[in-house]
């Protein structure tokens, strides 16, 4: 019986992770779509433009959270950083443990079809982000 319940709660786990989406490998006007529709907390932040950066920029409505999406030059997402207020940290860290599994520190992964997706989270002074990145295989 204990055996199930351990099998039970890790398939739970890795199905939440699974269910978690990533903007990587999408178009920047499919990114544009999800935000707009899926994360209606976001708003586009042009306050800063940087030309030699292919990115979009979002921030939430309280402006504690300012999400950053990098493109390739063909308009492909590569990375994503998220950028917290402290006042976000037990929040944030309770979604990764949620829907990601920790290999680390301050390390997670998650996996969308036959990718894995590595989330790092770093402390700064002032703030703390959480970079995605596509891990490498190998």
């Amino acid at each position: 019986m204990r055996i199930k319940l351990v099998h039970t709660a890790l398939l739970l786990a890795l199905c939440t992770c699974l269910e978690a989406q990533t903007m990587i490998g999408l178009t920047k006007s499919e990114v544009k779509e999800i935000v707009k529709s899926e994360h209606k907390e976001f708003r586009t932040d042009n306050t800063v433009v940087r030309q030699h950066f292919n990115y979009l920029k979002y921030v939430n409505g309280m402006g504690t959270r300012t999400w950053i999406l990098y493109f390739t030059d063909e308009d492909i997402c590569k990375t994503s950083k998220l950028v917290c207020d402290y006042s976000e940290f037990d929040e944030v860290v309770e979604d990764l443990g949620s829907s990601c599994i920790k290999t680390g520190d301050s390390l997670w992964e998650r996996e969308q079809g036959k990718e894995t997706y590595q989330l790092e989270l770093t402390r700064q002074e002032w703030y703390f982000t959480v970079r995605e990145t596509r891990k490498e295989k190998g």
